[in-house]
């Protein structure tokens, strides 16, 4: 017979988890409607002063960036245009710039479409949400990767959903000149926290 101290326990237990998921459901009824209508029309980005579809292509871009607390999606030609960018967006911050609590994970994830951290790469400030690629024009293109300070996890469905590369290998400052077997040209969405 089950005493009244467990059957307590038990039913506290049942009443949190499903208070829990009518939450997350509400949640979920909310923001994924609204991140849908912004799927459908991707990423627009500046490049050489003209704006870009990115989910259209990229045209004679091979290097973009996005980081939403600059509120900036740029694309380049070339890689080296693309850090000089990173440290020009760096130094308009100033020395005074107010630093989150999170500050100590900053830096950025670059997804490479050529092993060996070669051919297009897409360069990703942005955190605590999933990302899909398809509206940066990345989704299934990742060969290479390098990620900073902060750990990410990949997918190979739109938000985060199918399966997952393995996350002990996309921990703060992993970088991987290939995927891992199986993975190649499969990553959808991407998560940084």
């Amino acid at each position: 017979m089950m005493t009244p101290v467990r059957y307590l326990n038990r039913r506290h237990w049942r009443t949190l988890l499903a208070v829990l998921a009518v939450v997350f459901a509400s949640v979920l009824a909310v923001l994924v409607p609204a991140a849908a209508a912004t799927d459908s029309l991707g990423a627009t980005a500046l490049f050489e002063g003209k704006t870009i579809q990115l989910a259209d292509g990229w045209g004679e871009a091979t290097a973009c960036l996005v980081r939403s607390d600059a509120e900036v999606v740029e694309c380049f030609r070339t890689e080296e245009e693309l850090d000089v960018r990173i440290v020009q967006l760096e130094q308009s911050r100033g020395p005074e710039a107010p630093r989150r609590l999170s500050s100590w994970c900053s830096g950025y994830l670059q997804l490479y479409d050529g092993t060996a951290y070669s051919g297009s790469v897409l360069y990703v400030r942005d955190r605590y949400h999933w990302i899909n690629l398809g509206n940066y024009g990345f989704s299934n293109r990742t060969s290479s990767f390098k990620i900073s300070a902060c750990p990410a996890i990949f997918a190979d469905g739109d938000y985060g959903a199918g399966d997952w590369y393995p996350t002990s290998q996309t921990e703060a400052w992993d970088q991987s000149p290939s995927m891992a077997p199986g993975w190649d040209n499969r990553v959808s969405s991407i998560y940084v926290g």
